[in-house]
């Protein structure tokens, strides 16, 4: 806390010696946010020092969008911090707060600005709406990634420090330093199952809520087979794991078995004819001994496409094939589309390759339970995001 509340107390003398408009936002703002703190000596004089001219070429600069990137990649960075050990998992901790210290300098330029205005007058024209334009960056980027705090959970301590500097009226807002604060003890889920849980995970709502969405990956429910499930069984895209609850379910449920059967028996049927069409019939009768035959080129080819969302410019499909999943972003009516895929927790990012379908993400090997994963897709004005299963 000392460290954090002298870093901010040094920001007072940024005020007049920083070279930048937005240095002297981000300062000025910083200090607002902290008034009860750190006091804001020295913030309306530079405010004042700021000329319209100077306002309007700092908000034509702005790329709030490449915000969002910088919030991500601090996410994948919090969990490595989570993951690793010593030296190595305090410089992924540190290089996450930066992430999320970027975000908190983006808050308090805005807020200067307001301040700015009320000082000096409203801004009027292009200006006005950059201005709009910045904001309501700032809050569709807080109301995607709001609801996904839990992955800067590894940085608690240091967040709670940056939280507890906050005016209180500011604390709520500030979601990348407030918003599961006090969540510790779920971390420790991620790596491992709890023989019982502790008094904050049994009484956080949202922690029970992230336990609730892990348990069907770690204890799946009994239930019959689906036709997907007997699909994926048929041309072997099931894991060891899989088969082997398929057998064991199988074992106590006839309806099951039989389907089962019905499936191996229609196989059988199917390398029969094989062999006669390929040997003939008197080839057939002098054999002795059976080989395998391979079945016919395009056969149950194991292919299985499903579409998870399909909008004016572009389309997503989940494709499982040849016992690898990936997702598959269609561009449409020859719209330029931009899309990312990012895993939680413990997995980075994953790096697009540009085919004849369109953008396509390699989400590894098929089975190993329900996993799950964020979209982000840019087509012209319009954004996605979603969360999905596979």
């Amino acid at each position: 806390m000392s460290d954090a509340l002298s870093r901010y107390q040094a920001q007072r003398h940024q005020l007049s010696a920083s070279s930048s408009v937005g240095g002297t936002l981000e300062a000025a703002g910083a200090l607002l946010r902290r008034s009860s703190r750190v006091g804001v000596e020295g913030v309306e004089p530079a405010l004042r020092g700021l000329t319209r001219s100077q306002i309007e070429t700092w908000l034509q600069s702005l790329k709030p969008a490449e915000l969002r990137a910088t919030l991500l990649k601090a996410a994948e960075e919090a969990v490595e911090a989570a993951l690793g050990e010593g030296e190595e998992s305090e410089l992924w901790r540190s290089s996450a707060m930066e992430g999320l210290s970027a975000r908190d300098r983006a808050a308090s330029a805005a807020h200067a600005l307001g301040q700015w205005e009320a000082l000096q007058g409203p801004l009027d024209g292009v200006a006005a709406q950059r201005r709009t334009e910045f904001l309501q960056s700032l809050g569709k980027m807080d109301a995607a990634l709001r609801p996904r705090a839990r992955w800067f959970i590894p940085l608690n301590p240091q967040r709670r420090d940056e939280r507890d500097l906050l005016d209180p009226n500011e604390r709520i807002q500030a979601w990348w330093f407030s918003a599961r604060a006090d969540c510790d003890d779920l971390v420790a889920t991620w790596t491992q199952q709890p023989r019982s849980l502790s008094p904050h995970l049994q009484s956080c709502a949202e922690c029970r809520e992230d336990l609730a969405d892990t348990a069907v990956v770690d204890q799946p429910p009994r239930r019959h087979l689906s036709a997907d499930d007997l699909w994926r069984f048929d041309v072997g895209l099931m894991s060891e794991d899989e088969r082997a609850r398929v057998d064991a379910h199988t074992a106590s449920c006839s309806d099951c078995a039989q389907a089962v059967l019905a499936l191996q028996e229609g196989d059988t049927a199917i390398d029969e004819a094989l062999e006669m069409e390929a040997e003939g019939a008197e080839g057939l009768a002098a054999r002795t001994s059976r080989a395998p035959v391979p079945r016919r080129p395009g056969a149950r080819h194991p292919e299985q496409r499903e579409v998870l969302e399909e909008r004016r410019d572009f389309r997503v499909l989940l494709v499982r094939e040849r016992q690898r999943v990936r997702l598959l972003v269609q561009p449409l009516s020859g719209r330029t589309v931009a899309a990312a895929v990012f895993l939680t927790p413990g997995k980075p990012s994953l790096k697009p390759s540009q085919g004849p379908e369109g953008i396509s993400f390699d989400l590894g090997a098929e089975g190993g339970g329900a996993r799950s994963a964020h979209l982000t897709v840019q087509a012209g004005g319009e954004t996605l995001e979603r969360d999905f299963s596979y």
